[in-house]
């Protein structure tokens, strides 16, 4: 398939999706609207984490895999986004100073969206450990 991207001609029209709150039997109806509403692109993943990495280190990757095919399928380029804004309970509960501290010395709770420190060591390792392993395995496959 070739890029639609590079062609200058064409206006790219897409929006989020966000397949893991939905049951895979409800996929192939949402990318059909996709098509009738005229979308080229559908952005996925930035806050997946928890359901890619369900505890450390314990990838689960094939349901993302089988969404950007059936996107691929119907035409829709996906563009996949980290899942930095919105670090998983298990990592604030393995450590609980990855999260933010606002100007009055008061710690962000878990939950809400971006409520990492940007400075954690430990949040740039779970980050690097967790974008290597989607670039591992969804790095080549059609989009």
């Amino acid at each position: 398939m070739s890029n639609p991207f590079l062609s200058g001609s064409r206006l790219h029209l897409g929006a989020s999706y966000y397949p893991e709150h939905w049951p895979e039997e409800r996929w192939y109806e949402d990318i059909r609207l996709m098509q009738e509403a005229g979308m080229t692109v559908a952005r996925l993943g930035e806050f997946a984490w928890s359901s890619l990495e369900p505890s450390a280190g314990e990838f689960r990757l094939d349901w993302l895999e089988r969404v950007i095919s059936q996107l691929a399928s119907a035409g829709i380029v996906s563009v996949l986004g980290t899942p930095t804004a919105g670090p998983p309970a298990w990592l604030v509960e393995q450590y609980p100073d990855i999260l933010a501290i606002d100007e009055y010395g008061r710690r962000a709770q878990h939950g809400n969206r971006c409520h990492y420190c940007v400075n954690s060591p430990e949040f740039h390792a779970a980050v690097q450990r967790h974008v290597q392993a989607l670039g591992s395995s969804l790095g080549q496959i059609p989009t």
